[in-house]
């Protein structure tokens, strides 16, 4: 009877052995476990923290959707699982994490572009000045070519209006891109024939408010748009260029 009794409590103990594994995880299931899920709340926290810095929202319903079987993950307490329900787990709790990377790659990629928009809308300033009409000529359209970036304003004047000779055009705002250096104006009459005019610099915040006189010297050929910072009267239509000088000299004529 006692050798019997020798031979059940070995028994008996290699049963409970048995029941137990089958109970819980072993350790190298339980960290395997333990890691994935680690790896999947930082993938989770990083697409999350990308999410913040853009603008665009079109992630929020799948971030959402990928949050509520992130949370399921969290609450399972894997110390109450076998090695084999883990082993079930597992792959869920991977294709979770690679969907929280590949989410968090295409935030990256939008942080990138808008930020590169940013800075390049960040280079760009609005230069407040007028134009001084002194080319002689009657003008349909007034146009800043950015040499260095090769691009074209608007026409300043407006379609349908004409800027004439002496005449100031205000309210008018350049768009300055920081990375140039070399600018000119393109002019057209009122017969629609174009005339370059060079230009200074346009940088700097003194010349706000500045006049950019513009002027054409026909025998030469050659115009130029300078800047300034004063309003000249309107050219004198040619009666009142004679009245004028007939007063100027009856003026002198007496004194003397």
């Amino acid at each position: 009877m006692k050798n019997n009794k020798k031979k059940i409590i070995p028994l008996i103990a290699a049963l409970m052995a048995v029941l137990l594994v089958a109970c819980g995880p072993s350790d190298e299931k339980l960290a395997e476990a333990e890691e994935a899920r680690n790896l999947l709340a930082q993938a989770k926290q990083t697409a999350e923290d990308t999410y913040l810095d853009v603008s665009d929202t079109s992630q929020r319903s799948l971030l959402d959707s990928l949050a509520d079987k992130e949370a399921e993950i969290e609450q399972l307490d894997f110390t109450k699982m076998n090695d084999k329900k883990i082993d079930e787990v597992l792959p869920t709790i991977t294709e979770l994490t690679e969907s929280y990377q590949n989410i968090g790659k295409e935030l990256s990629g939008v942080l990138t572009s808008e930020t590169q928009i940013k800075e390049e809308k960040a280079k760009h300033s609005g230069l407040e000045v007028y134009f001084i009409n002194k080319t002689g000529m009657n003008l349909s359209k007034i146009v800043l070519h950015d040499i260095s970036a090769n691009t074209y304003s608007d026409n300043f004047i407006g379609d349908g209006i004409v800027l004439q000779n002496g005449y100031t055009l205000m309210g008018v705002s350049l768009d300055i891109y920081s990375d140039s250096s070399e600018w000119e104006f393109v002019i057209t009459n009122d017969v629609d024939t174009e005339y370059t005019l060079s230009c200074e610099s346009l940088k700097g915040e003194d010349l706000k408010g500045a006049s950019i006189v513009l002027n054409y010297d026909s025998a030469t050929a050659t115009g130029q748009a300078t800047l300034g910072g004063y309003f000249p009267q309107p050219e004198p239509e040619p009666e009142e260029a004679a009245e004028g000088a007939s007063t100027e000299a009856a003026t002198e004529s007496t004194s003397e």
